[in-house]
């Protein structure tokens, strides 16, 4: 795994039915920039909200159209039961990679976390274990993550803590090589990948595809001060898309874009007009608007 991952959004029709024309387009507009990959049934894509036959059905039309792409299906919730019947799912859709994240809520302690993985990699998938504090309430210890490393279908980590230093600590841990280390936040890609990360799953990448990708493969190909550049070109642009909860400011900048309509599913709702107002002043710097 290496490169940049879309973790795509999930577009809304009017009345809050998955928008599968719109999402055909957008998957083309990832494809059309180089991406390398696309996390459907993300954070992103408003998982949470999405009812088990939703999803199938829009795992199954992501895995239609894009053939070209490395795919990975967001399949871990809280719920281990649930966790491996989606993936189970997933797997008999054809997908090699699902995204596992750490339980959010529950807690539980290390030895649970290992149970909870080994009963996910029992379907035979290839997981991508997804550590995110800022929403589950747990961070990984490193030790922990050494213990986790004797799964052998746990092949990625997609790290979104933003905390370089962990992230040193998590490879001295488990060595550089154990697994495909995937950023999760837009605004550590460069120092990420300048210690030992092979790409990132991205937010940003759903409107700049292809800046996101030159800024990657630059950091990959060792051309740090190109990378670095694009990195702070970026930032003010990443800051604003977080402005308030994902996937709230990326999926009002596509919609302002043209690319889709400005409808989420609750408890998310519309950006507040300050905010909105940052987001398009933002935009139009940017000249995406």
């Amino acid at each position: 795994m290496r490169g940049v991952y879309t973790a795509i959004i999930t577009p809304f029709t009017d009345d809050g039915k998955i928008d599968f024309t719109v999402l055909e387009r957008l998957i083309a507009f990832q494809q059309e920039r180089g991406v390398a990959g696309i996390v459907v049934g993300g954070t992103t894509g408003e998982a949470t909200t999405l009812s088990f036959d939703e999803k199938r059905e829009l795992y199954r039309f992501v895995r239609g159209q894009a053939r070209n792409l490395d795919l990975i299906a967001g399949t871990g919730t809280n719920n281990t039961a649930e966790s491996v019947k989606l993936t189970e799912m997933a797997v008999d859709l054809g997908y090699r990679h699902v995204l596992a994240v750490t339980p959010y809520y529950n807690k539980p302690t290390c030895k649970g976390l290992i149970k909870h993985y080994r009963e996910i990699a029992r379907t035979g998938v290839r997981i991508v274990l997804y550590h995110v504090p800022g929403r589950t309430g747990l961070t990984l210890p490193p030790t922990w993550l050494k213990e986790l490393a004797e799964i052998p279908e746990i092949v990625a980590i997609k790290e979104a803590s933003g905390n370089m230093v962990l992230f040193a600590d998590y490879l001295e841990a488990v060595g550089p090589g154990r697994f495909a280390m995937l950023s999760g936040d837009d605004f550590t890609i460069v120092p990420f990948l300048a210690l030992g990360g092979r790409g990132v799953i991205s937010v940003l990448s759903n409107i700049l595809p292809g800046e996101t990708v030159s800024l990657v493969e630059s950091a990959l190909a060792g051309d740090f001060s190109k990378a670095a550049d694009l990195q702070i070109k970026l930032n003010s642009l990443i800051r604003t898309l977080f402005i308030e909860s994902n996937p709230i400011p990326v999926k009002t900048a596509l919609s302002l874009m043209g690319y889709c309509r400005e409808v989420f599913r609750l408890p998310l709702a519309p950006m507040e007009e300050k905010t909105r107002t940052v987001l398009i002043e933002t935009l139009k710097r940017y000249g995406l608007l």
